[in-house]
């Protein structure tokens, strides 16, 4: 007879929960317990700022130091095409923000999201846990390591170091998907929690949605692009637009993106070399 399989809920479904039980927190508990719920929240934030480092550190070194050749090139082109879509993301979101938003942005809108500022939720105590590098180290650490080992690797240098970082990457691949995943739930379940005890979160999301039409038309326009069901592709990066709402944090989203190219059918070399890499120099 076979065995049952165990109900297992998506990382999609989880965020949303996650998001609607923080509405409901903020709404109607109490602020000592809401309070409560955002010092878990920042928590988890402090070690997730921790890790997200190491995270780049390990994941660009193998992605560049697995490339057989050409690995200078590739991340040339990569840097490369990562600041000019920085520049043309950036120039075009100041287009929309200075030509379309004031259109369907209303100042009575604009005044409810002022009148919120300062209103956010202090946890009961803070953990401060450091970073053992910024991001921007951590990408250039990358760059030295993955570059040498790639060039060098089998020629004046052995297997050891690449064997370390390997192990080393395994070790941050086993925190990702047993700790910040499933975690991931909580920090957003606190974001809520805070912007709807201090009136934010009605107000973003009576605007919100007016901005993911915007995102919508980009994701047409990149199917037609790439010749992808444009649908399918919206319905893969769901989870990462999630996070972002309910974290807040680009550098949070790093971790869902990489769940998200690989829906997409992305190898794990490239992605686990392009993501935390791209998102790096975008932020």
């Amino acid at each position: 007879m076979e065995e049952k399989k165990k109900f297992k809920l998506g990382l999609l479904p989880k965020l949303i929960i996650a998001i609607i039980v923080g509405i409901l927190f903020g709404q109607f508990l109490p602020e000592g317990f809401c309070r409560f719920v955002v010092t878990l929240s920042s928590f988890f934030s402090q070690f997730l700022s921790f890790i997200i480092p190491l995270m780049i550190l390990a994941y660009v070194t193998m992605g560049i130091a697995n490339l057989k050749s050409g690995a200078g090139k590739l991340l040339l082109i990569t840097v490369a095409i990562a600041y000019c879509s920085t520049l043309i993301a950036g120039s075009a979101s100041f287009f929309v923000a200075d030509t379309l938003f004031p259109h369907f942005m209303s100042a009575d809108a604009l005044d409810k999201i002022a009148a919120t500022a300062g209103n956010s939720l202090e946890p009961y105590f803070s953990l401060e846990i450091p970073a053992l590098m910024n991001t921007l180290s951590a990408v250039v650490t990358a760059f030295v390591l993955g570059l040498c080992m790639s060039s060098l690797r089998g020629k004046t240098i052995g297997d050891t170091l690449y064997n370390g970082v390997s192990d080393f990457s395994g070790i941050i691949d086993c925190v990702l998907h047993k700790v910040i995943i499933p975690l991931l739930p909580l920090y957003i379940c606190g974001t809520f929690t805070d912007m709807t005890k201090s009136g934010k979160t009605f107000a973003i999301l009576g605007i919100l949605w007016k901005v993911l039409i915007c995102i919508c038309i980009q994701f047409v326009i990149a199917g037609l692009v790439s010749h992808k069901n444009p649908f399918t592709l919206i319905r893969n990066q769901i989870p990462g637009y999630a996070t972002a709402l309910g974290t807040q944090s680009s550098a949070a989203t790093i971790p869902v993106n990489l769940q998200c190219a690989e829906a997409d059918g992305v190898s794990s070399e490239i992605r686990n070399f392009t993501v935390p890499l791209c998102a790096n120099i975008h932020m």
